[in-house]
């Protein structure tokens, strides 16, 4: 229960911080905050000026960008936690970025939760934990000289939430990842009671509404005797109120609910944010995968096919090109066209460079499609290779399982809606 729990906040939480950012420093008009050097209209247009060319570079995957921009808020202002929480954001990012891991299908089946631990960087997690903590400590400053000040609340919450969609991405520590999200939603129900239209508070206990929402019954039930109660109705409710009403984390609200309208199949409302999000921020290879594959949830298969070849024939020197042919091959796997998936799956294993994990992923899976296509021999050679990979995501466990049981497909795989099945889906 704990390893779903958490791994969906932090999956979501994807979104929310390294496609969506956690908000602008600004308190909402009327909300209970402390002064501080960026509290006077001389100085806010600056430090809001910064903080969006920052946004920009992060959104764009331009992290060294976003770092300067983020630096440079904590010089204009040393007393406002946002850019050192924004610093830690870029640092997790980017991680995210280098070990491909901004992919949803990364995150997609069971073996997420295996108990394998990936090659564990001190130095990164030193380094994260301290941008951290110094957000935490300029926002607990802010705190002691006001208790209500909501926009420190807020902060902290935040904060929070990215330690746990760090230890549940990265460190893979789900109990920890599970506390670290009940500490941000207890704040940020905080920073509501002291002021109900501070709206952005909404998202982070939205998200976990929906999430808790989603729970199977028996383990809903053994959660709310814990005192875990949710309702995806009311999660995504209280999502688009932050998306409506927020002053400060409206397209983090409306990034966040791509993915969950995406969850709930209605494509037709997550295309409608992605198309505007991928024109604002080109650069942005994840959110146009996101687009393609949504495209072919909506039965638009040779539009997103498109889309997808589009991608891999820009930039040669692209150093993701990797995870745009693996998400390539997986949707076209997932939609019947598996034959054609191999040759995408192959040039994973052949791109220079490739991340060594999507490599031995895509060896996995090009083993799955041989045995799709009734190419035993071929099969079990890809999983006898995978054997000799490192164990990432346990890919060991269901290789050995293939060896003795062909991999079959099942029904749960992606396919694509009708236009009339989408049609249907809206609420």
């Amino acid at each position: 229960m704990f390893q779903r729990l958490s791994w969906w906040l932090a999956v979501l939480s994807v979104w929310l911080v390294c496609l969506g950012g956690c908000g602008t420093w600004a308190a909402p008009p009327g909300g209970i905050a402390s002064r501080s050097a960026v509290d006077t209209p001389a100085a806010t247009e600056t430090f809001e000026q910064v903080r969006t060319k920052g946004f920009n570079a992060l959104y764009n995957l331009d992290y060294r960008g976003a770092w300067a921009a983020f630096e440079q808020l904590t010089r204009i202002d040393p007393t406002h936690p946002a850019g050192y929480l924004y610093l830690a954001n870029c640092m997790w990012a980017e991680k995210l970025y280098r070990t491909r891991r901004l992919q949803a299908t990364t995150y997609a089946g069971e073996t997420f939760f295996a108990d394998t631990k990936d090659a564990f960087d001190k130095d990164f997690d030193r380094r994260l934990r301290e941008a951290v903590d110094r957000a935490l400590h300029v926002a607990d400053a802010r705190l002691r000289e006001n208790p209500r000040d909501t926009v420190a609340l807020y902060y902290k919450g935040m904060a929070h939430g990215l330690l746990a969609a760090y230890e549940a991405t990265i460190t893979r520590a789900f109990l920890a990842a599970l506390s670290q999200s009940n500490k941000a939603v207890a704040l940020h129900r905080e920073v509501l009671k002291l002021d109900p239209d501070y709206a952005d508070a909404n998202l982070s206990i939205g998200l976990y509404n929906y999430v808790v929402g989603s729970l199977p019954l028996p383990v809903k039930v053994i959660a709310a005797l814990g005192g875990v109660r949710g309702s995806k109705k009311r999660g995504l409710a209280l999502v688009a109120k932050a998306a409506d009403e927020g002053r400060t984390a409206q397209d983090a609200a409306r990034l966040l609910l791509i993915a969950l309208y995406k969850r709930e199949k209605r494509y037709a409302d997550a295309m409608s944010y992605l198309e505007t999000f991928t024109r604002q921020y080109p650069s942005n290879y994840v959110a146009r995968l996101e687009l393609a594959d949504t495209l072919v949830r909506l039965g638009r298969l040779e539009e997103g096919m498109a889309r997808f070849e589009e991608l891999t024939k820009e930039d040669a020197a692209s150093p993701y090109r990797d995870a745009i042919h693996y998400q390539f091959a997986d949707v076209l796997f997932s939609v019947g066209r598996v034959a054609e998936a191999v040759p995408h799956f192959r040039r994973v294993l052949t791109l220079p460079n490739a991340n060594a994990d999507l490599a031995t992923l895509a060896q996995l899976r090009l083993g799955e499609a041989h045995d799709a296509l009734g190419q035993r021999a071929a099969a079990v050679q890809a999983y006898r290779a995978v054997l000799k990979r490192p164990n990432v995501f346990d890919v060991h466990a269901r290789a050995q399982a293939h060896l003795k049981k062909p991999y079959v497909a099942t029904t749960a795989a992606v396919s694509p809606v009708s236009p009339d099945e989408a049609e249907e889906s809206q609420p």
